[in-house]
């Protein structure tokens, strides 16, 4: 059939000069001669079975070439169709409609082939890429669903010739689902704020149910990337490992199991004490909850994270903050203070239209498997997180690990809970054990102390939200039911009535009030 690979695309390019040659003759002749071809080929496949493995290497790789070579015609008619809107009848409400129409394959098909031709059309480098065998198709349906998806500023930085080369290369190199990532990392460099709203619409999609069924329980439900590596963390942490008496998702099934078992019987989650914090500034990965044990540590969710994306994630915080003092000299913000306590039932509890200030493209944080996360999720983590400093080689080896920062110790939080009890956002009753530790002057930006008086208690949503609008949160003096009682000669002595956690009220940028007690029971 074909010595080697160059051979295959050797006859495929002939195939392709001759098809030009008679581009002008007549498409349809061509057509026709490539359909014919294609069928004498699956005759001779049919007794594939006594060819030299050589030759039916070779023969799988001209299919493949074929394929591409086929796929770029494929772009070029669609894409000259739907200009000339020939296809699109009344009541196919797009072009993708009409070509599942008229093929058959369904709208998810038809938009994914579509997508496909925009992107061989319009990065002739790619396309080159494709024709030659170097972009396969499942990477270039990777591409063409990004090209497809992006903001057009990143949409417009794809399509110049010297990422479309750099694109070539990785995918040249990399497996199709590694090619995804480094796509998805390159955008998020581009365009954290697409991140950011990838990240919350997919938060805000987030659903569980369990249905109880008489022939058993159905689970079903959706969770942001970062939630998902979450569970299957832990998941993986239970050890059901699939074999021969069961498949991947009976051991799943039995992991899921496993772990609300855990849970039921209060199994400790162990924590190591803290150690000496390193002071570099080069901070490189953050896990949320991890603690170092002395043979390894705990299951934990990883954030790896340069330097200069927590250098930019500070500055823009603070960026903000500057921004907010500045519109403060021109908004007047009535009845939020009165002698120095809020007043409950405030009208002005609202919060008002965020302040966008561009983000500087730098590298994002991402999980283990690369897998890009939002600046708002780093933000959260930063709060109650390990902290290790990993110096890198221009290459990416490690060269040097510092120590692991806890930045809220166990004591700390048994502390802030016994203060606080539960989320401390009013209205939420999320228990402590479902809360993080938030500080009340952040971490990174204000370089707010580690500290119990620093702390409040957050459920997961309040505290991303809290870091998301840039949320401040104030502490009241004094706890709800607060009354002191008077001895004989008139001094104060501790207060009568039961402990009760502490009150906040929680402002926007702009000292306007988001959250607050409903009842004013404070004054002594």
């Amino acid at each position: 059939m074909f010595d080697t690979e160059v051979g295959a695309r050797d006859a495929v390019s002939s195939v392709c000069a001759g098809a030009a040659e008679h581009a002008v003759v007549g498409a349809a002749d061509v057509a026709v001669r490539v359909r014919d071809a294609a069928a004498l080929l699956a005759v001779a496949a049919r007794g594939s079975g006594s060819w030299a493995a050589g030759e039916r290497a070779s023969a799988l790789v001209a299919v493949r070439i074929s394929e591409a070579a086929l796929a770029e015609a494929r772009a070029h008619l669609l894409v000259a169709d739907r200009a000339a809107g020939d296809t699109q009848r009344p009541g196919d409400r797009s072009f993708e409609a009409a070509q599942a129409r008229v093929s058959r394959s369904g709208w998810g098909e038809a938009a994914r082939v579509v997508r496909q031709a925009d992107a061989l059309v319009s990065m002739g480098t790619v396309a080159a890429g494709v024709r030659d065998g170097s972009v396969p198709l499942g990477h270039l349906d990777a591409l063409a669903r990004v090209a497809a998806t992006s903001t057009p500023e990143v949409a417009a930085v794809l399509r110049t010739p010297d990422v479309q080369a750099t694109v070539v290369a990785m995918a040249r190199s990399q497996s199709a689902p590694d090619f995804a990532r480094s796509l998805a990392r390159f955008v998020a460099a581009k365009d954290p704020a697409g991140l950011q709203s990838a990240h919350d619409e997919q938060h805000r999609e987030r659903f569980f149910s369990m249905s109880t069924q008489p022939h058993g329980v159905f689970l079903q439900g959706r969770l942001d990337r970062v939630a998902g590596e979450s569970l299957r963390i832990a998941l993986d942490a239970m050890g059901q490992i699939p074999d021969e008496t069961r498949s991947p998702g009976q051991a799943s099934a039995d992991a899921l199991t496993m772990l609300a078992e855990k849970a039921c019987t209060g199994s400790p989650a162990h924590r190591s004490s803290s150690t000496t914090p390193d002071d570099s500034p080069a901070i490189a990965g953050a896990g949320t909850g991890a603690a170092a044990t002395g043979a390894g540590s705990r299951p934990h969710l990883s954030l790896l994270v340069p330097a200069e994306t927590v250098a930019e994630l500070i500055a823009h915080q603070r960026a903000l903050d500057s921004a907010d003092t500045a519109a403060d000299q021109d908004l007047l913000v009535d009845g939020l203070e009165q002698g120095g306590q809020v007043t409950p039932g405030d009208p002005a509890r609202r919060v008002c239209a965020p302040i966008e200030l561009p983000w500087a493209p730098v590298v994002p944080a991402t999980l283990e498997d690369g897998t890009p996360v939002a600046m708002s999720e780093l933000a959260r983590a930063l709060c109650e997180a390990e902290i290790t400093r990993i110096v890198m080689t221009a290459e990416g080896l490690p060269l040097d690990v510092g120590r692991t920062r806890r930045l809220f110790t166990a004591a700390q939080r048994r502390a802030v809970v016994a203060r606080d009890g539960q989320c401390v956002w009013n209205g939420c009753e999320q228990h402590a054990s479902r809360c993080e530790v938030h500080h009340v002057r952040w971490w990174d930006r204000d370089t707010g102390p580690t500290s119990v008086p620093n702390a409040a208690l957050l459920c997961r949503y309040h505290h991303t939200q809290t870091h998301r609008l840039d949320l401040h949160i104030h502490r009241l003096e004094k706890p709800p039911g607060w009354t002191r009682r008077r001895d004989a000669a008139g001094g104060s002595v501790a207060p009568a009535t039961s402990r009760r956690p502490m009150r906040y009220v929680v402002r926007g940028r702009r000292g306007d009030v988001v959250n607050a007690p409903e009842s004013d029971d404070d004054e002594p």
